[in-house]
């Protein structure tokens, strides 16, 4: 479970399960040529909103210090805790938008930033499918529940939990997005809204806060389908 591939496994299985109907029957709408031809859309961006933060730079003097974490530590990765999928109602071309290819697609480019800055920390999926184990499942939905209201590096209960999490699980460092809401506006536009963080929760802080608003038009003659992270995450 302590290996890339095996996260990737979890989340692709997770992935795979059948989602919410508004993506309509696949049956009554198979997919068009331009899906079959597997042409990437090439998108041109429209940033409405975007903010980062890195509250604990190790070295607040230079702000351009890349954040480091300790050597060999563990990240824990959350499923996202909540991911909207919207598109048209009758859309023949969203074969494959739901809520699970959204988080599919977060999810592997979380992991592969993940990877790049942090090649010397293994990741390991917490809570494979959103599924939460029992004993924590109350626990975990309360100290989640007020990411809307409390800002995160303010909301006193989720860091006691993630500090608890921490030791239950053995991890030095969680990532997680609170949230992802993509919705298809026609057969060449989606916008985009996603928050996500990096914790160290062995000290219950915020490293690194990341809010992304965006439009993304596609420039090209293929059909917005797929690579919904990958066209503009860092």
């Amino acid at each position: 479970m302590r290996s890339t591939t095996l996260i990737l496994i979890s989340i692709i299985l997770f992935s795979c399960a059948t989602n919410d109907n508004r993506r309509g029957d696949p049956a009554e709408s198979p997919p068009c040529d331009d899906c079959r031809s597997g042409q990437p859309p090439n998108f041109e961006i429209k940033i409405n909103r975007t903010y980062r933060e890195q509250p604990t730079d190790p070295q607040p003097n230079n702000p351009q210090t890349p954040l480091t974490l300790d050597s060999g530590s563990l990240i824990g990765i959350l499923p996202a805790l909540n991911v909207i999928a919207n598109s048209p109602k009758n859309c023949d071309y969203c074969h494959s938008f739901s809520e699970s290819a959204v988080e599919f697609d977060f999810a592997a480019k979380e992991d592969s930033i993940l990877a790049a800055r942090f090649p010397n920390n293994e990741r390991v999926l917490l809570f494979p499918g959103s599924q939460v184990p029992e004993r924590d499942s109350a626990e975990f939905w309360n100290a989640f529940a007020n990411l809307k209201n409390i800002p995160l590096n303010e909301n006193k209960e989720l860091k006691i939990f993630l500090k608890k999490l921490g030791r239950s699980y053995k991890i030095r460092y969680l990532a997680f997005a609170s949230f992802i809401e993509v919705t298809i506006k026609d057969k060449k536009t989606f916008d985009w809204e996603s928050e996500w963080s990096l914790w160290d929760v062995q000290k219950g802080e915020l490293l690194f806060w990341d809010y992304q608003n965006i439009t993304a038009k596609s420039k090209n003659s293929a059909p917005v389908d797929r690579g919904w992270a990958s066209v503009f995450l860092p």
